[in-house]
């Protein structure tokens, strides 16, 4: 590309009328290291009267001028260029931002890390990140954005981050949410034939019913997950097992809670690996986690030592894998088993640590499970004045959420 015309033609035009460049300057009342600068193409003359000035200075007839004209063409050209190409890469950029261009195995390394992180990052943190994926999800489902072998992939990972939000909205408390998003992530399973989805979907619902004490609820939601494991579904038969145990316990039949518990012990052993972690998946700290839970509400002393040593397994078990929230109910677990075995200084030494724990760090089953552990000590205590002080501790500590 050519735009040294005018530089050209400028020298051309000065050294045939025989002046230096401080003789022209004079003449054009200019400083001469400005046209030293024009005519070595470093600077462009941008005012087209002072090129018509200079022009006639030089009896150059229009060369000056008409070179001038061309160099700006070029320059105009070279500017449309580059702004061309300017818009060419924010147009790529902005088709590498298009959500189309993300490939679902990137979104579902996104659900992956969503689930995992779900328990030790902010609600609002995890729930932006997860509207932002079921936004795009949506989005894809209904414009058709896939290919037909990927409507299965979509659904299911559409899905995944309605469980996420299940989890959360159960978290703060709101059950019938819960239970909405949690229903949507079982239908979409069923629109994908993903058992492992439907499986985690029914166990997720019964999880919900339990915080509203509609075990019967709870139990036929668990029972139903059930007719999807298989060997390729990973941990759901021990979840499905354990939820089940926890719904049969609570509507007292604690002897088939055992029982359901020593098969989901089995079920783990010949478990195949989960397909996605966190939140998909039933660790084995959590199956722990759930004898503990599940024994507590049992009469017979012998079941309730088994509540005991199951919730104190579950502190360590929960110490090594890091679940804040975890560890605190197994320590409410512990305090209501010893409770119900009439042990008031071993169930207040298993509660103090959750109430040295800020309350901001809890969620709403800490809440739920302290509540109940109160009523324990109204009823297994009514006497004691340790225990009456223990109450209007765990009041004062519960109001303040």
């Amino acid at each position: 590309m050519n735009t040294g015309r005018t530089a050209r033609i400028l020298k051309q035009l000065r050294t045939g009328n025989g002046w230096s460049l401080r003789e022209l300057a004079a003449k054009l009342y200019c400083d001469h290291s400005l046209l030293s600068r024009v005519e070595s193409g470093d600077r462009w003359p941008k005012d087209r009267g002072w090129v018509e000035q200079a022009d006639i200075v030089l009896a150059g007839k229009g060369q000056l001028v008409a070179a001038w004209d061309a160099d700006q063409r070029e320059f105009a050209r070279r500017a449309d260029t580059v702004r061309m190409l300017d818009r060419a890469k924010r147009e790529s950029e902005a088709l590498l931002a298009l959500p189309d261009a993300v490939d679902l195995e990137a979104i579902n390394d996104g659900i992956s890390g969503i689930a995992d992180s779900a328990r030790f990052e902010p609600y609002d943190r995890t729930l932006q990140r997860s509207l932002e994926l079921r936004t795009e999800l949506t989005r894809r489902v209904r414009a058709g954005a896939h290919t037909p072998e990927q409507l299965g992939t979509l659904y299911t990972a559409l899905g995944r981050v309605c469980g996420v939000l299940a989890y959360l909205t159960l978290d703060l408390g709101q059950a019938d949410t819960a239970r909405v998003h949690a229903q949507a992530a079982f239908t979409l399973g069923e629109r994908a034939n993903h058992d492992t989805l439907r499986a985690w979907a029914r166990g997720t619902q019964a999880l919900a019913w339990r915080f509203t004490k509609n075990f019967e609820a709870a139990r036929d939601a668990a029972t139903d997950g059930l007719n999807y494991v298989s060997q390729t579904t990973g941990t759901m038969e021990s979840r499905l097992l354990c939820g089940l145990a926890a719904s049969v316990a609570n509507l007292g039949d604690s002897h088939r809670a055992l029982a359901l518990l020593d098969d989901a012990d089995r079920a783990r052993d010949h478990a195949s690996a989960d397909e996605i972690s966190g939140l998909f998946s039933f660790s084995e700290a959590k199956q722990i986690y759930y004898r503990g839970f599940s024994l507590m509400w049992a009469e017979e002393p012998q079941l309730l030592r088994k509540s005991v040593r199951a919730s104190e397994d579950a502190i360590r078990a929960w110490q090594a894998q890091r679940s804040p929230g975890d560890e605190m109910l197994s320590h409410i677990y512990l305090a209501s088993a010893a409770a119900r075995l009439g042990d008031l200084d071993a169930s207040l030494a298993a509660v103090a640590p959750v109430l040295e724990t800020p309350i901001s760090a809890h969620f709403s089953w800490v809440r739920k499970r302290l509540n109940q552990l109160d009523a324990l000590l109204a009823a297994h205590f009514p006497n004691s004045s340790a225990a009456a002080a223990a109450r209007e501790t765990l009041q004062a500590y519960v109001l303040a959420a």
